[in-house]
Order: C-alpha cells, then structure tokens, then sequence
C-alpha cells in the first residue's frame, strides 16, 4: 500500500472511530439532535477543495481534505474535537466550520499580520512553541475549528518554523491571547481527540 494509500486508510479510520465514539458518548438529547444533523451533512467537493486552497494559496493535507471530503464541518456548535489531554482535564472542545464559515472567520481573525513582540516582552515570547512563528495573528493560519463563542480556535499552519511541518495544527487562545501548538498533522489531532473521547464518560455541554 502506498504512503497516500496509508494516510487516506488511516484518516477514513479515524473519523469512523469518531462518529462511534460521538454516538456512543452523547446521552444529552440536545447533543444528539446537533450529532444527527451532522450525519446528513454533505462533503465538500474536489472542485470546492481546490477552489478554496487557490483562493487562499495553500495546499490542502491530504488528510483534512479527505475528512471535509466526506463531510464540510460538523455544523454549528457540535463539539467533536477535543484536543489535549483529558486526564489532566485539559481538552477543551471544538466544532468544525465548514469551508463557506472558514472564509467568513478569515474576513475577521488572521486576516493581517501581527507579531507576538508588539504584545509581549522576551519571557514570553520564550514561551512560544519552536515549531510556530512569532506572531499573534498571522495570515497563512487558517482556523477551522472554533469552540461555539469564538473564544478558541484550532489552525491549520502553513507557514511554520524550520523545527515545523506545513498544515501542522496549533491553536489560538484567548485571554490571555497566546498561540499553541497541537499536532503536527489533521490525522494526529484527531487520533488525540479520540484518545481523549474514549476516557470521557460523557458529551456534556
């Protein structure tokens, strides 16, 4: 099996594993309405794939593409990423946007650039994870995935460090703002986020 071969078996493993943990884990009713319409969302097209990283001047990981290819998003407010590390009680919970709410996000956040010194002295910015670049907000990050309210946001990067990897995923913190990085591919958040579904007992909001 090729290397793409692998990586779409893997991606396409991992988002059925989520779907069967996110059916699992939602008792709620509310939840379970939002998870329900997720299920019939559609994909988003090769075209609209292609059309969205010449409108941004990106290429796409062909992990995420394969995901947003069976399905655009999760729709508003279903939480089903969890990144970090639940054991510490520390994986704060994300919807995915679709392409069409990644553009309209854009107009607003990391839509110029702004470097983390304009906000912060030296022991901050020491702070900084090797595999990001020095700033707050930062054109070539695209945000994907938001917690409902807009406080967090997930990031595809495709502007890393030398110590990076292009389309890595960090994140973006507010209050105090800060950036953080996550994962170095679509495929690792996700197999986190799982990780982390099977150690909840619940989905609760």
């Amino acid at each position: 099996m090729s290397s793409e071969a692998e990586a779409q078996a893997d991606i396409n493993e991992l988002r059925q594993e989520l779907n069967q943990l996110l059916d699992h884990k939602i008792q709620d009713e509310e939840i379970r309405s939002l998870y329900n319409t997720y299920l019939q969302l559609p994909g988003a097209s090769e075209e609209e794939l292609d059309q969205f990283e010449k409108q941004y001047g990106v290429r796409l990981p062909d992990d995420f593409r394969k995901f947003y290819y069976h399905k655009d998003g999760s729709g508003y407010g279903l939480h089903m990423l969890y990144p970090g590390d639940a054991d510490q009680a520390s994986c704060p919970p994300f919807y995915l946007m679709s392409l069409d709410e990644i553009r309209e996000t854009k107009q607003y956040f990391c839509d110029v650039d702004e470097k983390l010194e304009e906000h912060y002295g030296e022991e901050e910015l020491r702070q900084l994870d090797p595999e990001i670049k020095p700033y707050l907000f930062h054109k070539p990050w695209i945000p994907f995935g938001t917690m409902a309210g807009g406080s967090l946001y997930l990031m595809l990067d495709f502007d890393p460090t030398d110590t990076g990897t292009y389309g890595q995923i960090i994140m973006y913190v507010h209050d105090p703002d800060f950036v953080y990085y996550v994962a170095p591919s679509f495929t690792e958040l996700l197999r986190m986020s799982n990780r982390n579904l099977k150690r909840m007992d619940e989905i609760v909001y």
